[in-house]
């Protein structure tokens, strides 16, 4: 199986599109999908407009410099303003938080597909496939830049492919994927229960989500520095309420600080 067979055509809605040297093409109507920087556009510009971004996080996500910036300066600063020092201190930096990731998601034991979703500069992506070299791991993420440098990073990997797509409406076909996570990004997204819905809709019966998000309960000082960026918080409680009412089960996490991970499973 391609990764391209993976995503549906913007135009016609068909599922299974071709991989070329430089474009995704659809098999039924011949639409195409230009390769840029080394990854592929799929977000529906024609019917829903160029998405603005709407909070100050997402215009940072939109900068070259923090792109380039963003693992080496922008991330951990931003992990220690809104989880506190022991958010990355718990989990062992970003090595230690792969860590927990990979096992969540149980790679070793279960097959792929792998989905990065706003997979930023390609960090984890890389580390997924190179965990899981015998798997697919796609990297969707809604940024450019983020992308241009993810693009850069992961050349050289044959099984991995990005794309340019919104996280609210996946341009996957249905239960295709095996497994998800999404890493510092639930907390900027503008409908995470759609996002929620979505990631459901594309995984195969028996696959896992695993994410991360900040936790409502923080200091004064860092709720208002999330509330000043966008940043949205949440209670574990109500966020295992609100998974369970899109279908997922068996609900776990981990509390780092004032981060939490949390794993879920398609029946």
């Amino acid at each position: 199986m391609e990764a391209a067979s993976l995503f549906v055509c913007l135009e016609c809605g068909g599922a299974g599109l071709e991989q070329g040297s430089r474009s995704l093409t659809c098999p039924s109507c011949r639409a195409r999908y230009p390769e840029d920087s080394g990854h592929y556009d799929l977000l529906d510009i024609k019917n829903r407009g160029e998405p603005t971004p709407a909070t100050a996080e997402q215009r940072l996500m939109e900068s070259e410099l923090v792109a380039r910036l963003y693992d080496r300066t922008f991330r951990p600063a931003f992990v220690r303003l809104l989880g506190g020092r022991g958010a990355a201190k718990n989990a062992g930096g970003l090595a230690g938080e792969f860590f927990i990731y990979k096992n969540a998601l149980g790679i070793e034991d279960r097959p792929g597909p792998w989905l990065d979703l706003s997979c930023g500069t390609g960090t984890l992506t890389r580390a997924l496939a190179g965990a899981a070299p015998g798997d697919w791991v796609i990297g969707l993420d809604i940024s450019r830049p983020m992308l241009e440098v993810a693009g850069s990073r992961l050349r050289g990997y044959g099984n991995t492919l990005l794309a340019r797509a919104d996280a609210h409406e996946l341009p996957l076909a249905d239960e295709t994927i095996g497994g998800s996570i999404i890493a510092s990004a639930l907390h900027v997204y503008d409908d995470p229960e759609r996002v929620f819905h979505e990631l459901f809709r594309v995984l195969i019966p028996g696959g896992v989500f695993v994410g991360q998000a900040f936790h409502h309960k923080a200091s004064m000082f860092h709720r208002l520095a999330g509330q000043i960026g966008g940043i949205r918080r949440f209670d574990p409680y109500e966020l295992r309420g609100w998974l369970s009412r899109v279908g997922f089960v068996d609900y776990e996490e981990i509390r780092l600080g004032g981060s939490f991970i949390f794993r879920l499973r398609k029946p």
